[in-house]
């Protein structure tokens, strides 16, 4: 899929990338919405839970990257992006404060909330 997904961005529209990340359905957005429509969400959240994996952590992508709003805001991750929660308020919250040194810390505290199992669930969201 990568390949693909390589040749028609850059025959299309000129656009490359180095390396495709694909996700689970998060419980957020839409797919949260559906989720509460059809009374399963709990029944989801129950399986995401009952299937945490500490050896995911380490990967955990909210570790190594930083993602970038297109207002310059900055947040652990995209799908907190998606729900607007910002960087821990400990940190820089805006691009043009960033700082490498702070952001890049391994134990810096992250925003979480219940769609993080997504990340840990299994063998991990990415």
């Amino acid at each position: 899929m990568e390949e693909d997904y390589k040749r028609e961005l850059k025959g299309r529209f000129g656009i490359s990338f180095d390396k495709l990340y694909t996700f689970a359905n998060m419980p957020i957005g839409r797919f949260r919405d559906y989720l509460v429509r059809s009374n399963n969400l709990e029944k989801y959240m129950g399986t995401l839970i009952d299937a945490f994996n500490p050896e995911t952590l380490d990967g955990l992508m909210c570790r190594y990257l930083v993602s970038v709003g297109w207002d310059g805001m900055l947040y652990d991750c995209d799908f907190n992006q998606i729900l607007g929660l910002r960087v821990n308020k400990d940190c820089p919250q805006h691009i043009k404060d960033f700082d490498y040194i702070h952001l890049a810390e391994r134990e810096r505290e992250r925003v979480a909330g219940e769609h993080c199992y997504g990340c840990t669930a299994g063998h991990g969201s990415t």
